[in-house]
């Protein structure tokens, strides 16, 4: 059923301004009534999938009436109109819960089934005065159905009746063709399968009465009697095999050169002759039948190949004995030829068989079968089945309204507006759990699929997303997910950091970031960027420069320990590199400290140029020219943070930009705080505090002096 929404309504909607859009209000029964008549470009998502969401997974099926995996705008204002009209109370939904059988609108035929059905379930479970009916209690299928021999959905169990005859039927039937499964779990047929059933049997019965006319004819269709099937299948599984020891007896009998070529080589056995035999092999299964002589005998007890001697013994006792071919121990030539031409004709009559599911059975079972009246027997209670289908579609829609009452306000705001994501106290469906990592609790973590395809749309959302693998030693599969840091720096979130996952469920998993989407966190840390990219270039560049003169140094030494040994007379050219060296490294260092001295004194005139109050205002100026750009980027990234693009790469259809803002950020992602009555103790041993104070007492002198020298 396609509901197109209509926009000629006069209903009065409430909206409010969230995350950059206008979100309508669901507030009212009124709202839902009219939800139809809201047009679809207000509507926050357009379609959501079924898969990997924080909600009961069948409601959303239920919902899904095309079984497409997703859930579109006229599918939830159907599921919509649907509860509404069969409740009589429909405010109830706003509370969610449990279904209350007082609120079941009984004034019509469907409404009074959907309550009769309640209280049958209901009267199962043995709570017949319960006031209200769970999602557990009305989805019991094994409860509810198994109690009831006929479950009214078309399948037949073997315990639908009583008759042994019957039950003994059923199974055959589902031996041959297959079972269905019953709604109450077990295994069972359908009309359609008993059909084909005595349909096969009879084509079947029909091909083996031809066999026995042309038997009667003079034809020896069956050598065997009633063993002919069962003695053509061994004949069969070692007809080749056979044909193919002949044919090379032949060859050899031929020409008594072609004996030894057709017979394995040692080399073979030699190169086998170290590995296992207790399991089949098949290297050996492919060496000829037995030993290739131009005698052209089979030896069927010994000396045979030992991948066949069970297969051979077996065609003795089926076949070749009771044929009467032959002593039975061995087999020649003629003998073969004469089992194979007592199975022509049973061979050709068998080509013209035709497909079937039922030959595990035995032809008299199958007429037996035919000439009953267990097929009558069988409709009759398929029929009967099909009577109580009315009321078992009745006990499926209790479920479904069960869920729906649950549900379905929870679904519509996550889905018509995102008003539970805005919400600080809950979290919305899509919203997997909380991440613990760098000393932060990141609230808005999706499930994904595909980490890297995932990315290639999250990149629009402006935001710092890190891609999270999650394990447990108790769970066989693994998952991913996204998770969004609106808070604190980026310093130390880098990829193979590990932290812990919490579910919705409560389960905690073990993490480790795979992947990482780089943004802005916060203004604070664009501040700081260019004097953190600064700082860390320069110690880039002092670590290379001391690690380029100590190589240098270390081969200068070597250099002159070489010398000193090749040439241990001559002490004043040993000496004069080094001492030259040295002058120049101390000229080089003079030059740069002079340089940097003279840039120092014209700083220092400069600002001693400057009045004391105008000094603060281009320290300022400084400050602000060297962060203010990064801050401004980092501004106009964090103002346009939104969920869209995120949701839209995990299978949403998201119709707003739906903005995280800077107070929202702080919501999703926690930095650890001290409580507020906590007490701390300063360990001072490691000396790590007081080297910090040391620093900043330096540097506070030192810019004290600076000032006091300006001012002087």
């Amino acid at each position: 059923m396609n509901i197109i929404p209509s926009f000629s309504g006069q209903h009065s909607w409430n909206f409010t301004r969230r995350g950059g859009i206008f979100q309508v209000q669901l507030d009212t029964v009124e709202d839902l009534r009219a939800l139809s008549t809201l047009d679809p470009k207000l509507w926050v998502a357009l379609s959501c999938p079924v898969n990997d969401l924080e909600i009961d997974r069948r409601t959303l099926t239920l919902i899904d009436h095309d079984a497409d995996g997703r859930v579109r705008i006229e599918e939830m204002l159907t599921a919509v109109q649907w509860t509404l009209a069969r409740l009589s109370n429909p405010e109830s939904l706003f509370q969610g819960g449990e279904l209350p059988l007082a609120a079941i609108n009984c004034d019509d035929p469907e409404g009074e089934k959907l309550l009769a059905s309640a209280k049958r379930i209901l009267a199962n479970m043995g709570v017949p005065d319960a006031p209200t009916i769970s999602v557990d209690q009305a989805a019991n299928t094994e409860q509810i159905y198994g109690k009831s021999r006929l479950n009214g959905d078309g399948v037949i169990a073997k315990d639908a009746s009583n008759d042994p005859e019957i039950q003994t039927l059923i199974a055959e039937i589902m031996d041959c063709l297959g079972a269905e499964i019953d709604r109450s779990g077990e295994p069972g047929i359908t009309k359609a399968k008993l059909d084909a059933f005595f349909e096969q049997m009879n084509s079947y019965e029909i091909w083996w009465r031809q066999g026995e006319v042309d038997t009667a004819q003079g034809e020896d269709v069956f050598p065997l009697g009633d063993a002919t099937p069962d003695a053509f299948k061994h004949f069969i599984a070692v007809e080749k095999k056979i044909d193919d020891f002949f044919a090379r007896c032949q060859l050899a009998a031929f020409d008594q050169r072609a004996e030894t070529p057709l017979n394995p080589g040692v080399s073979l056995y030699t190169e086998i002759a170290n590995t296992d035999f207790s399991l089949p092999r098949k290297d050996i299964e492919a060496l000829p039948l037995a030993r290739v002589s131009p005698s052209s005998t089979v030896p069927i007890l010994q000396g045979i190949n030992p991948e066949w001697r069970t297969r051979m013994r077996t065609l003795c006792d089926k076949v070749i004995r009771p044929l009467g071919i032959g002593p039975g121990d061995t087999l020649e030539i003629e003998e073969w030829q004469a089992v194979k031409t007592r199975f022509e004709a049973y061979r050709l009559w068998r080509q013209s068989k035709p497909e079937t599911g039922i030959e595990k059975l035995k032809i008299k079972r199958v007429r037996a079968l035919l000439a009953s009246n267990l097929r009558e027997k069988i409709y009759a209670l398929l029929e009967e089945d099909a009577r109580l289908a009315p009321e078992m579609k009745a006990i499926d829609s209790v479920e479904k309204l069960a869920r729906y009452h649950r549900d379905l306000i929870q679904l519509l705001r996550n889905f018509v507006n995102f008003s539970e994501f805005y919400d600080e106290q809950v979290s919305a469906i899509f919203q997997a759990g909380e991440l613990y990592l760098d000393g932060r609790e990141c609230r808005l973590c999706l499930r994904v699929d595909d980490p890297t395809k995932h990315a290639v749309l999250a990149t629009l959302s402006r935001a710092f997303v890190a891609y999270c693998e999650c394990r447990r030693k108790d769970s066989p599969t693994k998952f991913h997910i996204a998770a969004v840091f609106s808070a604190g720096d980026s310093s130390n979130l880098i990829v193979g950091r590990n932290g812990v996952f919490r579910d919705r469920k409560g389960l905690l998993w073990d993490t480790t970031i795979v992947r990482l989407i780089e943004n802005p966190i916060s203004i604070h840390e664009a501040f700081l960027m260019p004097y953190v990219r600064v700082g860390r270039f320069i110690g880039e560049k002092i670590e290379k420069w001391a690690v380029t003169r100590d190589k240098a140094m270390q081969k200068q030494m070597e250099t002159g320990v070489d010398s000193i040994a090749s040439e241990p007379n001559n002490t004043e050219s040993k000496n004069t590199p080094a001492i030259g060296g040295v002058a120049t490294m101390l000229a080089a260092g003079g030059i740069a400290l002079g340089a940097f001295g003279a840039g120092l004194a014209s700083l220092f005139n400069t600002m001693k140029a400057l009045t004391w109050w105008e000094l603060p205002l281009v320290i300022l100026g400084v400050i602000l020219m060297i962060s203010l750009p990064s801050m401004v980027i980092a501004w106009l990234k964090i103002r346009k943070r939104t969920l869209a693009p995120l949701l839209d790469a995990s299978g949403w259809a998201v119709n707003g930009r739906t903005l995280i803002s800077a107070k929202l950020g702080r919501v999703l992602t926690k930095r650890a705080t001290l409580p507020i009555s906590s007490q701390c103790q300063f360990d001072e041993r490691s000396g790590a505090r007081s080297g910090l104070w040391a620093a900043l007492g330096l540097t506070l002198t030192i810019s004290l002096i600076v000032w006091l020298y300006i001012l002087i």
